[in-house]
């Protein structure tokens, strides 16, 4: 039984700790995804949090029956070879683009937080991802069992301080009240789906049974759907911080000294999670083409430092909507597997 609860947390950890990134802990995901859409954008962000439960459920029973426990393989399963090997490859891009922009937001915290020049910030982080590389599957959950934890309460407590203290209604401002503001919830499921794959394909092997890997799933995307509504009422409430480039880090000052501290540091375990998560998978690929995981590692950090310097709002902004078009087309993809055996 306890080796069960065990693994339960392991699993739901990782995810958590993959989607918690950058994005997600700064707000900067939120405002682009929900917020920007007033109570509309509330609806979306229920409706992504339910897709992640569900999807984490079934990505964890498909990958738990695997033999081989890569996020090609469970691709192939849910889309077949021949798509795969053009989705597979736009994956790996975009993994490889999230660890750079999770480094670059490392930058932005850095100059924003602590005064100083953003490449101290990427460099760091980077290196401590090069260190958590070398220990391979272990190392990347023994970080997110760690940090999760950490992350997970922070943010509940600045968002609940923010709702109890702040006079402003909620909603009270609409900042984008009009468009299409479905297709922006699954797009945001989607992309973030092309790192969770990647890991929680993996991170099945960490299970004890079937049922505990589903569970695992499903807790994870529990999670973050309750995250993702706390933080997008909290933003909704105090207009004066959307344009600031963290505007949840903003939000923590308000709650005092104490409070700013800790989630200056779940932000920057945030960007650290997913990063690594990301990292790791581009580290799985280049060892299936026979890279020495350690030459992988060593590998992956030094080309990202050059595309880690630009701006992380821009980055997000560019990349993450584009992908989730991609990420549609998997979490489609998924969902039709699972109809299919069901039937």
């Amino acid at each position: 039984m306890l080796k069960k609860a065990e693994s339960l947390l392991k699993i739901s950890s990782i995810y958590l700790g993959t989607v918690l990134g950058a994005g997600f802990a700064s707000g900067q995901e939120h405002l682009l995804f929900f917020v920007r859409f007033s109570k509309r954008g509330f609806v979306g962000c229920l409706l992504a949090g339910f897709l992640f439960s569900f999807l984490g459920g079934l990505i964890l029973e498909k990958s738990y029956e695997l033999s081989e426990k890569s996020h090609r393989k469970y691709l192939e399963l849910v889309l077949g070879r021949n798509v795969t090997r053009i989705v597979a490859t736009l994956t790996e891009i975009f993994l490889c683009i999230s660890f750079c922009i999770m480094l670059s937001g490392a930058g932005a915290f850095f100059s924003e937080r602590l005064g100083v020049p953003s490449y101290m910030g990427v460099l760091l982080t980077d290196l401590v991802c090069l260190f958590v590389f070398m220990f391979d599957m272990r190392g990347v959950s023994a970080l997110n069992l760690l940090l999760t934890p950490i992350m997970l309460f922070g943010t509940i407590y600045v968002c609940i301080y923010t709702l109890v203290t702040e006079s402003m209604p909620v909603w009270q401002v609409q900042v984008h009240p009009h468009g299409i503001f479905l297709p922006y919830a699954v797009f945001y499921v989607g992309y973030n789906m092309l790192t969770a794959i990647s890991v929680l394909v993996p991170a099945a092997s960490l299970a004890t049974d079937k049922k505990t890997a589903i569970w695992g799933g499903r807790l994870g995307g529990l999670l973050l759907s309750v995250l993702a509504a706390l933080c997008c009422l909290a933003l909704s409430a105090v207009p004066s911080v959307h344009e600031k480039a963290l505007p949840m880090l903003s939000l923590s000052e308000r709650a005092g000294t104490f409070a700013h501290i800790v989630y200056s540091a779940v932000i920057f375990m945030a960007m650290l999670t997913t990063a690594v998560s990301s990292g790791f998978a581009v580290q799985r690929r280049l060892t299936s083409f026979g890279v020495h995981p350690k030459t992988a590692a060593i590998i992956i950090c030094l080309i990202s430092i050059p595309l880690s310097l630009v701006e992380f709002s821009v980055l997000i902004e560019k990349f993450y909507v584009a992908f989730g078009v991609l990420g549609v087309g998997i979490i489609g993809g998924i969902i039709w597997s699972w109809y299919k055996n069901k039937e």
